[in-house]
């Protein structure tokens, strides 16, 4: 473990004599306080993309140039803005742009097609979109339908497009555009409690749902990450998690501004990359979710793995069984997190005292509870749901965008219902156990199941279907479906993979197959998917991947 030995007394001292800036309520504008940073330490280097670091200084400058330029279109305060883009400087000038002149970003999952793609523009009254060119053809796909949109803004991260793509109806630019605007700030005021962002739930019970979420929202949960991961200004946080991801915006954008830290952002998680990238920019942090602690311990181990500068990584999902062996492994530590974009992260492993499967306990501001079907608190080591209550106004969401029944459901007596099972134990640590929805965990996605199965039984030849989270030998699941054709028709496999394909996200697609002649159903005919789950990988399943087929990203 050599030069590492120390990394974590290092920290401990570090946070000992260290204290994060605070900013009083009504300072709690995002870009207010990216543009006071900028103002202390300008030549602060904020944010690492490979080989192109960027300072505060550049960084206020370029998200007031686009904000002037979104200003210019006609851009004014409470539009949104929808943002399809890989991880690039690009992304984040446009949402704190947007931010800056009261505007609202709604992230994009890039993976999206066809209806769920038209859906969140649509539904969330996006009045402009932001995308790279290599989303051009999902794009093209469903432009007649993006009826909101009055203008796209392209970046063409690839180098490959022939002059500006156009959609039907829209005025378009590049983004390039936008550098040509003044740096000034813009005389548009913004509210603390204004929102910020909506983004978008995986749709577990039904279509996805706009989380609405506010500039002191967002506050509150950067600030309580650098809290319970106690960052200083010394850290180097590191992830390769998509933008468009809660996570990445919250426990890494964010954290790295108020702690005056710094973020090394690569394009997309790799298992093979990850520590190289690490130790090249001498990283103390990195984000998981649940399938990457599995996928980097089935690495080939080798004598250097513990030699690393990561003292923390910070997430949800990890394995129980793999927690201390990964620790051990690669002389880190695992602080395992729990909450959803509606309550984000009200629960957090205590620093000092973890405990392996746990995902801690309420932080600083929330009151968590496990309750029965009658929201009645449940006793220690009892099955329940997992509700939870801010402390403080202003934190939280405060409803779904455009979805007010679907807020009531959310917020009941002032406590946020999240559709999780957990207990509690002894002493007040909370477990995570299943998804009372209906939710598919694959490789840090979260999927509809209810949208699998509405794309699968929207083919002619299919009667009905359903679909399950099957266990994954790289953690989390993968996703099965079970299939009922109609009489007399014939289909294989593989022709469900193709009607899936241009109609899914690839990492929805399903993996494992069964063709049957029923489901099995309740007496008012409700088809029994605990059964289908419980009975896991069966005999008669199919398996795209032992079938060599490759998906198209």
């Amino acid at each position: 473990m050599g030069q590492w030995d120390d990394k974590f007394e290092k920290a401990a001292s570090k946070w000992d004599s260290w204290n994060m800036q605070e900013y009083a309520q009504e300072e709690r504008v995002l870009t207010d306080i990216i543009e006071d940073k900028a103002r202390k330490n300008p030549n602060h280097v904020i944010f690492q993309f490979r080989d192109d670091p960027i300072t505060l200084g550049e960084f206020n400058d370029s998200i007031n140039k686009v904000a002037n330029g979104f200003l210019a279109l006609g851009i004014k305060k409470g539009d949104k803005v929808a943002i399809m883009l890989p991880n690039c400087p690009e992304f984040l000038y446009t949402w704190f742009g947007l931010n800056r002149i009261g505007a609202v970003e709604v992230p994009i999952n890039s993976a999206l097609k066809g209806d769920g793609l038209t859906y969140q523009i649509t539904h969330s009254d996006c009045v402009a979109l932001v995308a790279d060119t290599q989303f051009l053809e999902n794009l093209n796909n469903v432009a007649e339908r993006l009826t909101t949109l009055r203008h796209t803004i392209f970046l063409d991260t690839q180098g490959s497009a022939d002059g500006l793509p156009k959609l039907p109806g829209c005025e378009e630019i590049g983004f390039a555009d936008f550098s040509d605007r003044p740096s000034t700030r813009p005389d548009v005021q913004v509210h603390f409690n204004d929102t910020a962002s909506i983004l978008f739930t995986s749709g577990t019970t039904g279509v996805s749902k706009g989380v609405q979420m506010s500039h002191h929202y967002w506050y509150e949960i950067w600030s309580e990450s650098v809290k319970y991961s106690r960052y200083t200004e010394d850290d180097i946080l590191y992830t390769g998690l998509p933008f468009f991801h809660g996570n990445a915006q919250g426990i890494t954008i964010g954290p790295a501004i108020l702690a005056d830290a710094k973020a090394v952002i690569v394009e997309r998680f790799s298992a093979s990359r990850l520590w190289e990238d690490c130790r090249r920019w001498e990283c103390t942090e990195a984000n998981y979710i649940g399938g990457i602690i599995p996928i980097l311990l089935k690495q080939d181990e080798r004598e250097e793995d513990g030699d690393n500068p990561i003292r923390l990584m910070v997430g949800a999902a990890a394995p129980q069984d793999e927690w201390h062996e990964f620790q051990r492994r690669f002389n880190t530590k695992i602080l395992e997190v729990y909450g959803m974009t509606e309550c984000y992260c009200c629960l957090a492993s205590p620093y000092d005292e973890p405990r392996a499967g746990s995902c801690g306990k309420a932080i600083t501001g929330w009151d968590v509870q496990i309750v029965d079907d009658d929201n009645n608190e449940c006793e220690p080591g009892e099955l329940g749901e997992f509700i939870a209550r801010s402390q403080r106004e202003y934190v939280g969401t405060s409803g779904y965008y455009n979805n007010s029944e679907a807020s009531d459901d959310l917020i009941q007596d002032g406590w946020m219902h999240t559709g999780d099972l957990g207990r509690m134990d002894e002493d007040g640590y909370f477990f995570f156990v299943d998804r009372k929805k209906q939710a598919i965990r694959r490789r840090g996605e979260n999927i509809s199941s209810f949208e699998v199965e509405s794309v699968i039984s929207a083919h002619d030849d299919v009667l009905e279907s359903c679909v399950v989270g099957v266990p994954s030998e790289l953690g989390e699941e993968e996703v099965k479906a079970v299939i009922v054709l109609k009489e007399g028709r014939s289909l294989s496999e593989e022709d469900i993979i193709h009607w899936c394909e241009p109609r899914l996200a690839y990492f929805a697609i399903p993996r494992y197959i069964a063709i049957r002649s029923e489901l099995p159903k309740t007496p008012s005919e409700r088809v029994e998917k605990f059964k289908i789950k419980k009975e896991g990988i069966t005999a008669d399943c199919w398996d795209r991947e032992e079938a060599g087929i490759v998906l198209k990203r």
